[in-house]
Formats: C-alpha cells, structure tokens, sequence
C-alpha cells in the first residue's frame, strides 16, 4: 500500500519505468498532504485557547477521514491504471470499457475528496491560529491542484468511454467539482492574506 511506503521510496516508483503509481495516484496522495496540513493547523488552534477550537476539532476528524480515503484512492488508482492496460491486450471491447469507466470513477472520487479538503480549508483559514494558516493555505493549494489533476484524467478518460449517460455524468461531476473548487480556494487565499 502506498500509505505504508516511505516517501522516497513511492517517488522512485513514480520516477521509474513502471506504469504505476502515475498521475492519478499522485495527484491523491497531494490532496492527502494538503489534508494533513490543514489538520495540523486545526491541531495547533484547538492547543490554544481559540473561540472556535471547538468547530475546528470537528473539521480535524473531517480531514483525517479525507487523508485516509485519499491515500486508500491513491492504492485504487493505481490497481485502476493496471487493469486498464490489461484490458486493453486482452483485446476484448467490453472489458475494455468496463476498466476505462473504473478508471474514471477513481479521479473522480479523488477530485470530489480533494474539494472536500478545499471547502473545509476556508474554516480552517477563517479561525485557524495566525501562526498555522499559512500551513493551511499551502495545504488547500495542494489539495486544489490535486483536484485540477484529477478532474483533468477524468476529462481525458471520458473521451473513450462508449456509455453516453456516463460520460455525461462524470463530465457535470468533473464541471461542479472545478468551479467549486476555485470558489473555495478564492476563499482560501482570501482568508490567508494579511
């Protein structure tokens, strides 16, 4: 699992001549770092004697769940990217479909995880102790670009796909996951400046 790897070790496999982890995998495992630094934040406001400790205890438990779902995401992206090539050799159309609809759905699942952090890091910017925001801010950024990245897989897998009423869904997904992604990280940088 790629949560159980160091870091330099899952970077040499990124670097490597291997299929996986590619693109989709590290674009979750960004949206996870992000998590992790506007939990941080909440964890350094929460120690201190801020009115809204207790609102950004609650966003903290909200942002571990979404680190753990993004690295587990990262995993499936990866076995996805694996099936896919599969499926394509074994030359068999409709297995073929089925790995590609899979290998949509996973981006998909990491965007939408990803704006979950972004949306949450505009609490975490807004109350967050001074000190610790601009932690948050680079968290929701990366967070935002691993949406961006995914929404961008997405983007480019639906253009294979046969299925017309999937394809038009996971396009209105991708569509609403990217404006409300920049609303919220306008709201970010909004909240982080001086």
């Amino acid at each position: 699992m790629i949560a159980d790897q160091p870091i330099g070790e899952f970077l040499d496999a990124v670097a490597s001549e291997r299929v996986t982890p590619s693109g989709g995998a590290v674009a979750a495992v960004g949206g996870a770092m992000g998590a992790a630094l506007c939990e941080m934040t909440c964890i350094h406001t929460v120690r201190g004697d801020g009115s809204d400790a207790a609102d950004l205890s609650a966003v903290r438990d909200t942002l571990a769940d979404r680190r753990a779902q993004l690295l587990t995401l990262a995993d499936e992206d990866a076995a996805a990217v694996e099936t896919v090539q599969t499926a394509f050799a074994s030359g068999d159309d409709a297995r073929v479909q089925a790995a590609l609809e899979r290998s949509t759905t996973v981006p998909m699942e990491t965007a939408e995880a990803c704006l979950d952090v972004v949306e949450h890091a505009v609490t975490v910017t807004a109350a967050g102790t001074p000190v610790a925001v601009p932690d948050a801010a680079v968290g929701a950024m990366l967070a935002h670009a691993a949406l961006d990245g995914s929404v961008s897989t997405v983007r480019a897998n639906i253009e294979k796909i046969a299925d017309e009423a999937f394809v038009a869904e996971m396009a209105g997904r991708a569509d609403e996951a990217e404006a409300a992604g920049e609303a919220a990280l306008s709201a970010v940088r909004a909240n982080a400046r001086p």
